[in-house]
C-alpha cells in the first residue's frame, strides 16, 4: 500500500501500534514501527494477514476500547486493546485505521487479582484446609503460563511434608514417596531449601535438569505428565515461620515474569493464612481436650477416688464386725471383707493410673525429663518397683515445647503402668534416644509378661499408645513371653519443621 512519506514519518513516531486494514476483509495493508514490535514481526511478513480486530464499520465503531487476541506464530498469544477509527480513502483504496496496544500482562494481572479475591474468600469461609488449598492450587494452575501446581505444608502433628493442594498432576498420593526416593539417591530438593531459607526460588530449565540427572529417576515419569520447563517454589510464611511451600511448574514456552512471581507470593500469603488458621483451630481443640481431661481427673480424684476409699474403710469395718459374730458367720463375713478390700485396692490402683494419664500438661509444665523422672520415683514409692530412666540428652532439647513431648510421656507412662499392673515386675527400665529424625522409645520389665497381649487382646491403654504413635507417623511393637518380661518399643518421627531446620529433610 502507498502512504505518503509525511504520514509514514508521523505514524512511526507513535508509541501505540497503528494498522491500516482493508474495509472488506480486515487484512493488514500497512503497520507502523510500534505495531511491528507489538506483533513481533516485520511489516512485510504481516502484510495480508487477517486481524482479530472485529467487527469493523457500521454501528460497531465506538470510542470504547475492545480486546482481541493475536496469535504469534510459534509463540505465546498476545492480548490487545484496540479502538477503530473512521474509514479513510487512499489512492490505493479505502482502509480502516486501528490503534492498539499490548495489554497481555495487564490482563494477566487482572485475572490474578480476581484469583486472589476468590482464594481470600475461600480462606475466610471454608473450614476444610484441603478444600481451600486445592482451590488455591486450581486458581494458580488456571493462570497464564502455569502447567501444574502443588501446595505442600509442614503438618503440626510432625508427619512428613504433605501435598494438601494440587492441580495438573495425577496420582498425588505417590509424589512424596517418589520424592524421598530421589532424595535418597542424592537429588537436591528445592522445596526444603525454600522452607529453610524462607525465600522464593526460581529454577529455569528444571525439567530438563531432572530428566538428565539419574538421581531423579524415581520422579521421571511423574514430572513427565505435564509440558513444563521452569520451576518456582514460594514459601508460605506466617509470623516468621515457614508453614509450607507453593510449587509451580511453568508451562513450556513461558517464563517467570515479575508479575507472575508477585502473584505467587500473594497466593502463598493467602495459603499461609489458611494453614495458620487451621493450625490455630487445631491447637484450640487440643487445648479444649486438655482442659476436659483435667476436669475429668479432678472429678475422679475428688469424687470417685474418695468414694472408693470410703468403701475400703467400710470393708475393714465389716471385718471387725465379723470377728464378733458366731460361727459360721464370722468366717463368711471375713471372706467377704477380704474380697472387698482386695477389689478396693485394685480399683484404687487403676484410678491412680487413670488420673495420672488424664494429666496432659505434665510434660509441658515440668519438661519431658523431669516428668519422666517424677514418674519413675512415683512408681518406686507407690508400687515398690525399681524404675530406671535412660534419656538421650538431645531428647529434652528437641522435644520440650512440642506436642510430641506429651505423647511420648503418655506412651511411657502407659507402658510402665501396664507393666506394674499386670506383669508384677521387680524392675522396669525406660530408654529414649533420637537418631536421624526418629525418636525411639523402649520400656522393658522383668515381670511375668502381659497375658492379655499374648492372647491377642489388648486394653484401651495399648490402643491409646498406638494411636499416639500414629499421630507422628510411628508405631508400637510389644514382645512378651511368660516369665521373660515384656518389651515395648515405639518409634515416632520428630516434627517436620525441626528436621528441616537441622537439614534432615534434604
Amino acid at each position: 500500500m502507498t502512504i505518503s512519506e509525511p504520514w509514514v514519518a508521523v505514524l512511526d513516531t507513535l508509541a501505540h501500534g497503528v494498522a491500516l486494514l482493508g474495509c472488506d476483509d480486515r487484512r493488514i495493508r500497512w503497520i507502523n514501527h510500534s505495531a511491528e514490535a507489538i506483533l513481533r514481526a516485520p511489516r512485510d511478513t504481516l502484510a495480508g494477514r487477517t486481524t482479530p480486530f472485529a467487527p469493523l464499520g457500521g454501528d460497531s465503531r465506538t470510542d470504547t476500547e475492545r480486546h482481541a487476541t493475536w496469535w504469534v506464530r510459534d509463540g505465546e498469544p498476545i492480548e490487545l486493546a484496540y479502538s477503530v477509527g473512521e474509514p479513510l480513502e487512499l489512492a490505493s483504496g479505502a482502509v480502516v485505521p486501528v490503534e492498539f496496544r499490548d495489554v497481555t500482562e495487564q490482563r494477566h494481572q487482572h485475572r490474578r487479582v480476581a484469583a486472589l479475591a476468590r482464594t481470600a474468600a475461600s480462606t475466610a469461609s471454608d473450614s476444610s484446609l484441603t478444600v481451600v488449598l486445592n482451590a488455591m492450587a486450581g486458581e494458580v494452575q488456571r493462570s497464564h503460563g502455569v502447567a501444574g501446581t502443588q501446595v505442600v505444608i509442614v503438618p503440626p502433628d510432625g508427619e512428613e511434608l504433605q501435598v494438601m493442594g494440587s492441580a495438573g498432576f495425577s496420582e498425588v498420593s505417590t509424589f512424596f514417596d517418589l520424592l524421598m526416593a530421589s532424595r535418597d539417591r542424592g537429588a537436591d530438593l528445592i522445596t526444603y531449601r525454600c522452607l529453610r531459607e524462607r525465600r522464593q526460588f526460581v529454577l529455569p530449565g528444571r525439567r530438563a535438569q531432572m530428566i538428565a540427572n539419574p538421581a531423579w529417576q524415581p520422579l521421571h515419569d511423574y514430572v513427565a505428565q505435564l509440558d513444563w520447563d521452569d520451576f518456582i517454589s514460594t514459601p508460605l510464611l506466617s509470623r516468621g515461620k515457614a508453614l509450607g511451600a507453593l510449587n509451580v511448574y511453568v508451562a513450556t514456552g513461558h517464563r517467570a515474569t515479575a508479575g507472575m512471581l508477585a502473584f505467587l507470593e500473594s497466593i502463598a500469603e493467602q495459603a499461609a493464612l489458611a494453614v495458620d488458621y487451621a493450625t490455630l483451630i487445631s491447637k484450640e481443640r487440643l487445648t479444649a481436650r486438655s482442659e476436659e481431661r483435667e476436669r475429668l481427673a479432678r472429678n475422679l480424684h475428688d469424687s470417685v477416688v474418695q468414694h472408693v476409699f470410703s468403701l475400703g474403710m467400710q470393708a475393714r469395718g465389716l471385718a471387725g464386725i465379723g470377728r464378733r459374730l458366731p460361727e459360721p458367720y464370722d468366717d463368711r463375713v471375713q471372706s467377704i471383707s477380704d474380697e472387698m478390700t482386695d477389689l478396693v485396692d485394685k480399683v484404687q490402683r487403676d484410678l491412680r493410673g487413670v488420673v495420672l494419664a488424664l494429666q496432659p500438661s505434665v510434660a509441658a509444665q515440668l519438661g519431658l525429663a523431669t516428668a519422666l523422672e517424677r514418674l519413675a520415683r512415683d512408681v518406686e514409692r507407690r508400687d515398690g518397683v525399681r524404675a530406671e530412666l535412660v534419656l538421650d540428652p538431645k531428647a529434652e532439647t528437641e522435644l520440650d515445647g512440642t506436642e510430641l513431648a506429651e505423647d511420648v510421656y503418655q506412651i511411657v507412662a502407659e507402658a510402665v503402668h501396664n507393666a506394674v499392673k499386670h506383669a508384677r515386675p521387680t524392675r522396669v527400665r525406660a530408654a529414649l534416644a533420637i537418631e536421624r529424625g526418629v525418636l525411639r522409645v523402649e520400656v522393658c520389665d522383668d515381670g511375668i509378661g502381659l497375658a492379655s497381649h499374648r492372647s491377642g487382646t489388648g486394653g484401651f491403654g495399648l490402643t491409646s499408645m498406638r494411636d499416639r504413635a500414629r499421630r507422628w507417623s510411628g508405631s508400637v511393637e510389644i514382645d512378651t513371653e511368660v516369665g521373660s518380661g515384656t518389651n515395648v518399643r515405639a518409634e515416632l518421627r520428630l516434627p517436620a519443621d525441626r528436621r528441616i531446620e537441622r537439614g534432615d529433610g534434604t
